[in-house]
C-alpha cells in the first residue's frame, strides 16, 4: 500500500463499485434500447467524475489503472454526446468494465487488509 486511502477517496471507490453493479445488470438484459443506453452513459458519467476526484497520490499508486482513459470518457459522454458510439460503450462495458471492478475491489481489499494490522 504506496498511499493512505482518505474516506474521501473510499467513498469515490465504492460509488465506482455501484456503477459497476449497475453496469453489470445493463449487461444482463436482453434490451439495448435508447433507455439502457442512457443509463449506460450515465454510469459511465459517474464513474469517470468518481476518478476525477481521487486524490493524485492514491492514482498514482495505481498506475496500471488507466484513470485519464476513464476520465476522458466520462468527458466525452457529458460534453461530447454527438460524438458517443453506442457500440464502443457497450464494448467498453463488456471487456473493461471487469477489469476495473477487479482493480478498485483491489484497493479497498488492500486497504482493509492494511487497516486490521
Amino acid at each position: 500500500m504506496n498511499a493512505p486511502l482518505l474516506d474521501t477517496d473510499k467513498e469515490r471507490l465504492l460509488h465506482i463499485l455501484e456503477s459497476v453493479a449497475l453496469i453489470e445488470q445493463l449487461l444482463r438484459q436482453p434490451s439495448r434500447d435508447r433507455i439502457a443506453q442512457l443509463a449506460l452513459e450515465r454510469c459511465f458519467e459517474i464513474i469517470g467524475e468518481a476518478c476525477r476526484h481521487i486524490s493524485r497520490p492514491l492514482r498514482k499508486a495505481y498506475p496500471a489503472i488507466p484513470w485519464t482513459s476513464i476520465i476522458g470518457l466520462r468527458n466525452i459522454v457529458t460534453h461530447d454526446c454527438d460524438k458517443v458510439d453506442m457500440m464502443t460503450i457497450w464494448d467498453i462495458a463488456e471487456h473493461k468494465i471487469p477489469a476495473l471492478k477487479d482493480w478498485i475491489k483491489g484497493i479497498l481489499d488492500e486497504h482493509n487488509k492494511g487497516s486490521k494490522q
